[in-house]
């Protein structure tokens, strides 16, 4: 594993590989063998190579490396795969963030939670990556058109998370080494909309920046002018409920990161 101001360079650890997924000598590629659709058995002891979500079972390999600081940038080109999932798992194994296709259906899956995206293209190629440990935020984005598809608001264990791929279908192919590119910082949402029927969780992206920022004007007047009552206590907690909601249209910037971090595993 190599610390760059240019991107982490990483790649799969065979040794988290399951036996229906196939890694190429590069370690950059995994392909899918077998049965399209993997369910857990007595044979797979291996926690980390399962990892359990409607709608189905993925089996997936993990990074060789672990990332409990910084920011990072990556991206993975699904090459017509139609069942994968592209995020980030514990060092534990017991719990991960993931962009996951099942067929023509997009799921946003963390903290326990699996929610529709219909911000998705059916048609998209490559999904890029981008991993903000001290913001507590997993975003992915269609680096073609440089829009935001989701962002994964959580928090992260210090013990750091392990890039991973899972797959029932066809190859994925990881690019890594890349810096986070200014896109990712501007909010920009998807423009597509898939049909209103299969998405009625949190993720239409349809919140207007607008509106969010008139409430948190309202809330710094309202602690300007009255800051004796208490409100300055109370709005640092409003504050940190509107932070943590995934698509109000602002996403965390970075301070003055000019480089990033990493803990090799």
């Amino acid at each position: 594993m190599e610390q760059s101001v240019f991107g982490l360079h990483f790649a799969l650890d065979p040794s988290t590989l399951p036996p229906s997924l196939h890694l190429s000598k590069s370690s950059l590629t995994v392909t899918h063998h077998g049965v399209t659709h993997p369910t857990p058995s007595s044979k797979n002891k291996n926690r980390k190579s399962t990892m359990s979500c409607d709608p189905g079972d993925l089996l997936h390999v993990c990074a060789d490396v672990v990332i409990a600081r910084g920011q990072y940038y990556w991206e993975v080109d699904v090459c017509n795969s139609s069942i994968y999932r592209i995020g980030v798992i514990s060092s534990d194994g017991s719990v991960g963030w993931w962009f996951q296709r099942q067929n023509l259906s997009f799921f946003a899956v963390y903290d326990g939670s699996c929610e529709p995206l219909c911000t998705v293209p059916p048609q998209i190629k490559t999904i890029g990556v981008f991993l903000n440990i001290g913001g507590g935020t997993l975003s992915f984005h269609n680096p073609l058109t440089q829009e935001r598809l989701a962002t994964l608001p959580t928090c992260f264990s210090p013990a750091g998370v392990l890039p991973a791929l899972g797959l029932g279908h066809g190859k994925l192919r990881l690019c890594c080494g890349l810096p986070p590119p200014p896109h990712v910082f501007l909010s920009k949402n998807s423009a597509y909309r898939g049909p209103r029927g299969s998405c009625r969780g949190r993720w239409h992206g349809e919140v207007p920046f607008q509106s969010v920022r008139k409430v948190i004007q309202k809330f710094e007047e309202l602690a300007s002018s009255d800051s004796d009552s208490g409100l300055v206590s109370n709005f640092g907690s409003s504050c940190s409920t509107l932070a943590s909601l995934p698509d109000a249209g602002f996403p965390p910037f970075p301070s003055g990161h000019t480089g990033q971090e990493a803990v090799a595993d």
